[in-house]
């Protein structure tokens, strides 16, 4: 059975001989601790079926640390207020290379090149499997989720080097790949065998996660690395200086520290929680 690195890591192989593989390929290698409170979450949570008050807390905080296409819009906007503001732009067309890289990675979040809005997708999955749409309401956002979305936020669109926001998008992208590739089957097991729905509606419930699958967060993954370079050229930044092991070990301690939390693995104890969760 697949296993999210073993979904990740080949992508990551793909790319040329870089600076950004060789900090990539080792980060997501590792974290054995991470990866598995993530997995055991995803395999408690399609175990069985669960009353809808765990599900309306489950999707509140899920869609928290996955629907990223605002962050990237905001991102965008802090390049163009560089140009904007008038701040020294050592090469502008450079710049627009990586706003239009940038914007490769929400064109069928933002319904420009699909017919429909992911955030529909979302909201069509999540309130098929719950049953209404209570779990829109912020009183299901469990605080592990709502300190994984600021923290993001923090280094998408607050920190003062805007590397910083394309680097973290850059390891968002490549997670969020493996996350939907993982739990495709996963779900779709679920829904039909323990919620006893039909395949052709479990797989329109399952719109959101399968549409995410295949190239598309694959392809998102390097608009986000062309990003990078793009930017670099830019404003003559050294992407060498910058030590992704550190993003995305803070991005798996915080992802595992939610799964964990919404779905606590009784069976392996509590140890691998207290590791994870002590890098958070």
């Amino acid at each position: 059975m697949n296993t999210l690195r073993s979904i990740i890591v080949p992508v990551l192989e793909q790319m040329p001989l870089s600076h950004l593989r060789s900090q990539l390929l080792p980060a997501f290698s590792g974290h054995s601790d991470c990866f598995d409170l993530i997995e055991l979450g995803f395999r408690r949570l399609t175990s069985r079926r669960h009353a809808p008050d765990v599900l309306r807390q489950f999707f509140q905080s899920w869609s928290q640390t996955n629907n990223s296409a605002m962050t990237v819009a905001g991102i965008s906007n802090r390049l163009t207020l560089l140009a904007h503001q008038q701040k020294p732009i050592g090469d502008r067309a450079a710049l627009f290379r990586a706003l239009t890289s940038l914007h490769r990675i929400i064109d069928e979040d933002l319904a420009v090149t699909q017919r429909i809005l992911h955030s529909q997708l979302f909201y069509t999955m999540a309130t098929g499997i719950v049953g209404d749409d209570d779990w829109l309401s912020h009183r299901y956002l469990h605080p592990s989720a709502k300190a994984f979305k600021a923290w993001k936020d923090e280094r998408s669109l607050r920190d003062a080097d805007p590397m910083v926001a394309l680097l973290t998008t850059l390891v968002h992208e490549i997670y969020t790949h493996g996350e939907v590739e993982f739990i495709l089957p996963l779900f779709k097991r679920w829904l039909e065998e323990d919620y006893g729905i039909a395949s052709r509606k479990a797989a329109h419930i399952l719109g959101w996660i399968s549409v995410h699958c295949g190239p598309t967060e694959k392809n998102h993954f390097f608009h986000a690395r062309d990003a990078v370079g793009h930017y670099a050229d830019a404003l003559a930044v050294r992407v060498e200086d910058y030590d992704l092991g550190d993003i995305v070990a803070e991005y798996l301690a915080k992802k595992a520290g939610v799964l964990n939390a919404l779905f606590p693995d009784i069976h392996a104890g509590n140890a691998l929680g207290e590791r994870a969760l002590s890098a958070a």
